[in-house]
């Protein structure tokens, strides 16, 4: 309008303004209790049904009222009318049916629930940083860690993780894993924990007080979430066939960079299919692991989650060694600070021949795994 005439331009700015201040006045009721409901993303299926049936009732209406309807309405309506004499004169008999057909949907759905399914990974795109969503057979929800902006007002939880939760259409986690309380891992779970519900939580132990582990302890303590905290030589059973060893770390905790280098090592187990999660950790926890499991095949695993997002710090040729992996996983962000991956990881990955995925590059990652332990990888890109 302001090329046409720009008085008319400057009245409508001015009244623009005034509804946009309306409105941001009434988005503040979101911050008082119980007002904000989170509703997971409806199939694409369920919208179509209900697109349908309001299309019907509209179509339905019109014919009803119509002042002039033509012979094909009037047979409609005819038609109608005397369905509904019939299911008066029988009414009993009719809602017997429609309640046993009723139960018998609600049956099919529930049974459906719980029918055991795949076992899916997905290792999430948050930018700089590692989050794996996990669901499991029968249905129930694993989140291990959460990205994090470091140096930024970017709520990856609130922007990222939470939307892609409820697309994927839940609205609970059963189980939580923080590897460790560094920024890139447990930023964007603080906003899971207080905006959704969790049931549980596990974490390794603390000696450090930081900043993020007590805002975690803050949250979990008013909503009253269980944690649990592990260390080596646990295990954490999930469903039949589906466990987790918690691989690392030990009782006497590492003093050198001592947040990464305690994180929580573990491995999924399902029907012969492994995935191990290394969290932050560098080379002097990986020595230490690689001397305690060397003859053993307790670290062997088809698919890594590189430690520290390829950094050179960490994936030393021993380790790899024993760890053994078909795929591996790294979560990073695109042109990032840090230059993570290393190009010295990579190429030590490339000369053991290992399939490489990227957030960066591939965008989120899944993984389907049968109840046999076969898998399927697949990326957005």
């Amino acid at each position: 309008m302001s090329f046409i005439f720009f008085p008319i331009a400057e009245f409508l700015s001015g009244a623009l303004e005034f509804f946009v201040n309306v409105l941001i006045s009434i988005s503040n009721f979101s911050n008082l209790p119980f007002s904000k409901i989170y509703v997971v993303t409806p199939k694409i299926f369920l919208v179509i049904i209900i697109y349908i049936i309001f299309v019907a009732l509209n179509y339905i209406y019109k014919i009803y009222h119509d002042r002039n309807p033509s012979i094909t309405k009037r047979r409609f309506r005819n038609l109608i009318a005397a369905y509904k004499y019939h299911f008066i004169q029988h009414k009993k008999k009719y809602k017997k049916r429609i309640f046993i057909i009723s139960l018998l949907i609600v049956l099919v759905f529930y049974i459906f629930h719980f029918i055991p399914k795949n076992l899916k990974i997905y290792f999430v795109d948050v930018g700089q940083g590692d989050c794996t969503f996990i669901v499991t057979p029968k249905n129930k929800t694993i989140l291990i860690d959460g990205g994090g902006s470091m140096g930024s007002d970017f709520d990856v939880g609130e922007s990222t993780l939470l939307p892609y939760i409820l697309d994927r259409g839940y609205k609970k986690i059963d189980l939580m894993f923080i590897s460790h309380f560094d920024q890139d891992h447990v930023g964007g779970l603080l906003t899971v924990l207080k905006d959704l519900k969790v049931n549980k939580v596990c974490i390794p132990k603390q000696e450090e007080n930081s900043e993020n582990y007590q805002k975690f302890l803050e949250i979990v303590k008013e909503k009253d979430i269980p944690v649990t905290i592990v260390k080596l030589g646990d295990k954490i059973k999930i469903e039949n066939s589906l466990y987790f060893d918690i691989l690392w770390p030990q009782e006497d905790q590492i003093a050198e960079n001592r947040i990464n280098n305690n994180a929580i090592v573990m491995k999924l187990n399902y029907n012969g299919f492994s995935c191990l999660f290394t969290g932050d950790i560098e080379k002097i926890a990986e020595d230490k692991m690689v001397n305690l499991y060397k003859d053993k095949s307790v670290l062997e695993s088809d698919i890594l989650k590189v430690a520290h997002h390829g950094s050179k710090t960490s994936t030393t040729e021993n380790f790899l060694g024993l760890v053994n992996p078909k795929n591996c996983l790294i979560g990073v962000g695109k042109n990032n600070l840090f230059g993570h991956p290393s190009n010295e990881i990579l190429e030590r990955l490339e000369e053991l021949d290992v399939k490489v995925y990227r957030t960066d590059i591939n965008g989120e990652i899944s993984i389907i795994v049968n109840n046999k332990g076969k898998y399927i990888i697949n990326s957005m890109y």
